[in-house]
C-alpha cells in the first residue's frame, strides 16, 4: 500500500519494484494507492473492542480486508515533518481494529512487513524514528518486519531511478517474502 500522494514518486516506485519481486517468487500481488481512496480516520468508538471489525464501511474496510488475508504486506510512506504522511496515519489509526478489548492482534501469526519509506533529508538516521515506531505496531500485530527500505535524499519525485542500490533491494526484498 502506498501512502504518497505522488503517484509514480519515490515510495511509490520502491513499493512497486517490491511487488514486483514478490510477483516474479509467485506471490499474488494487489496495490492500494491511499490517496485515490475515500475513506475517515478512526472514530474512537470502540466497537472494533466487541465485533471483529471497523465499525466505518468505506473504500478501507476492503484494504483492511485484505491486509487480513495477506501473506505479506508492503507498507510505504514518504515522511513529512518526522511522520509518516497522513493519508498513511489515518490507515493506521484504522488497523486499531486488528487489535482486541484485551489488546491482542486478531491476526493470524506469521505475516511478513515491508516498510518503504523515502524523505528529503538526505540524513536516514534524521528521520528514521517514524518506521522504527511503525515497525514495532508491526510487531503487536505479530508481523515479521522483514525489511525496512530507506531513502534519503528522496525530494525529486523521481529521485529513486538514479537509486540503483535500493531498487536491487527493492527487488531482492519482494522476491525473498
Amino acid at each position: 500500500m502506498v501512502g504518497s500522494p505522488r503517484k509514480d514518486g519515490n515510495v511509490d516506485r520502491l513499493v512497486q519494484v517490491v511487488l514486483d519481486g514478490a510477483e516474479e517468487a509467485g506471490y499474488e500481488i494487489e496495490k492500494y494507492r491511499l490517496n485515490e481512496m475515500n475513506y475517515s480516520g478512526c472514530q474512537g468508538c470502540n466497537y472494533c473492542k466487541s465485533a471483529d471489525n471497523c465499525k466505518i464501511d468505506d473504500d478501507l474496510s476492503g484494504l483492511l480486508e485484505a491486509i487480513r488475508e495477506a501473506d505479506a504486506v508492503v507498507f510505504g510512506s514518504p515522511i513529512y515533518f518526522y511522520l509518516f504522511s497522513g493519508q498513511f496515519k489515518l490507515m493506521q489509526d484504522r488497523m486499531y481494529s486488528f487489535i482486541d478489548s484485551e489488546f491482542r492482534s486478531r491476526l493470524a501469526p506469521g505475516k511478513k512487513a515491508v516498510i518503504v519509506t523515502s524523505q528529503g533529508h538526505p540524513d536516514i538516521s534524521a528521520f528514521e524514528k517514524a518506521a522504527d515506531e511503525f515497525a514495532g505496531i508491526m510487531k503487536i500485530l505479530g508481523f515479521e518486519v522483514a525489511e525496512i527500505i530507506r531513502m534519503g535524499g528522496g525530494g525529486a519525485p523521481d529521485a529513486v531511478l538514479e537509486r540503483k542500490d535500493l531498487l536491487d533491494k527493492a527487488k531482492a526484498t519482494g522476491k525473498a517474502l
